[in-house]
């Protein structure tokens, strides 16, 4: 049938093999249907056509000179009339999209609820029409009729497969009847629908192919959008991996060196042209002892006021590098704990390793406990001794809170032994730092720098 004709034209005989899971077994009629007439499931998961998909569909049309199944499609009239009342009872925030998709098509076309790729690839092959089975009984089914066929046919990329998931048990299914309806294992639709959760920019970054695993580092590390979104931002400058940025996010801000500080310089008087206004100078209260006196330098009273607070600024103790060192590492470690175990197995051992043949003593235990259990939120049992928080680690078999658990005494016996200015630096230390550096981006003050022989 030509484009523009008025409706569909019945053809009859032997029935099609069906090879989708949701062909209706009943429906023996297919309906030649207008390629004009037919809309898109405003419900379709798929967010992205891409050409070179479209184009090897088309070409297999033409080389068949046909599709190979049937598309399924619903009156527009009966989808209007059953999603208008289903929305406004239960997602009215919905119904704008709902009749911008399709409040103006005419009452006699079709919803295309299976088939949209063949419908667009049929028009490139230079059809008129598509074989269609109208299925108003599906109508109820919209927003996951699409999604095996979708993921079987041309997958889905994973922020499509979500909304798909997640369609479906706004429609009141649970996850482990959309699991069974799909094919798909549970825990996928679970870490499938949590990428939902991501700021618009980064799912887009998914869509465009950023790999899953890297936007599940953000969710799992980070505990807000506008944190996922500050980390995406970084690994696009810097073109790091999501553990780094979202380590980067939480890390506390880069170490400065202290240096002291010159004393500032006595003023001196100055000789002022006649244009030139003289700068005001705040008065000082001076004891009377210390008053300019006959015959004296000449200077003033506030010059010599200034003098003696440099004096006293010169005389005051200076910051410990060293201290200021410790508190850096440790806030570093803290962060660390924060982010969760290493995911690289030789990264975890090389630090473990050395922990382990030092046999860590109680005061490093002592420190891994405080920090594990100050974190904003506590890791492992809230216990206050100690030796009954590691016993009940041991004890609970959880092998992941174990090696966080282990983690962190290993950081606490590296940084003890860091912490003794008693001896020289070698190549554990030298280890430690690099794994601070990898873990959270640590920068090295000046002083390890030279603990560390300039290294």
């Amino acid at each position: 049938m030509a484009a523009g004709a008025s409706g569909p034209t019945m053809t009859f005989g032997k029935k099609k093999k069906s090879r989708s899971i949701w062909d209706d077994p009943d429906a023996v009629e297919v309906v030649e249907i207008p390629l004009e007439q037919l809309h898109p499931n405003p419900f379709n998961p798929r967010l992205v056509y891409r050409d070179e998909d479209i184009d090897d569909l088309t070409e297999s049309i033409k080389a068949e000179g046909g599709v190979l199944q049937d598309l399924s499609v619903a009156e527009v009239e009966g989808f209007l009339e059953y999603w208008r009342a289903r929305l406004a009872e239960t997602q009215p925030e919905k119904l704008d999209e709902l009749e911008e998709r399709l409040g103006s098509v005419p009452a006699g076309d079709y919803v295309t609820l299976i088939g949209h790729n063949r419908a667009i690839s049929l028009a490139r092959a230079g059809h008129d029409t598509a074989p269609c089975k109208v299925t108003n009984s599906k109508i109820p089914r919209a927003r996951l009729l699409g999604l095996p066929e979708n993921m079987r046919r041309i997958p889905l990329n994973p922020i499509e497969e979500a909304l798909g998931f997640q369609g479906a048990l706004d429609d009141g299914l649970l996850q482990a009847e959309v699991a069974a309806q799909t094919g798909c294992r549970q825990p996928h639709i679970s870490r499938r629908i949590k990428l939902l959760k991501l700021p618009t920019e980064v799912q887009k970054a998914v869509m465009d192919g950023l790999a899953v695993s890297e936007a599940e580092i953000l969710l799992d590390r980070l505990p807000t959008p506008e944190h996922h979104l500050q980390a995406w931002l970084v690994m696009k400058e810097e073109g790091i991996k999501a553990a780094f940025a979202a380590a980067k996010v939480l890390a506390p801000p880069t170490p400065t060196t202290s240096k002291a500080e010159p004393a500032p310089p006595v003023p001196q008087q100055q000789k002022h042209s006649p244009d030139e206004s003289r700068p005001e100078v705040a008065p000082k209260t001076v004891a009377a002892s210390e008053k300019t006196k006959p015959g004296g330098s000449g200077l003033d009273s506030s010059v010599q006021q200034t003098g003696r607070t440099t004096l006293e600024t010169q005389n005051e103790p200076k910051p410990d590098p060293s201290a200021e060192a410790a508190q850096m590492r440790v806030q570093a470690c803290r962060t660390i704990l924060e982010l969760g175990v290493p995911s690289n197995p030789r990264e975890t051992l090389r630090l473990l390793a050395p922990a382990l043949l030092a046999a860590p003593s109680k005061t490093a235990r002592e420190t891994a406990h405080e920090w594990l259990q100050s974190a904003a939120k506590p890791i492992g049992p809230n216990v206050s001794k100690p030796d009954k928080y590691f016993a009940e680690v041991s004890a609970s078999g959880d092998a992941r809170l174990t090696a966080h658990v282990a983690v962190a005494v290993a950081l606490a016996v590296a940084e003890q032994r860091a912490a003794n200015d008693s001896r020289p630096w070698d190549v554990q230390d030298r280890d430690y730092l690099a794994h601070l550096k990898s873990a959270v981006n640590y920068q090295p003050t000046n002083w390890e720098l030279d603990r560390l022989g300039g290294k």
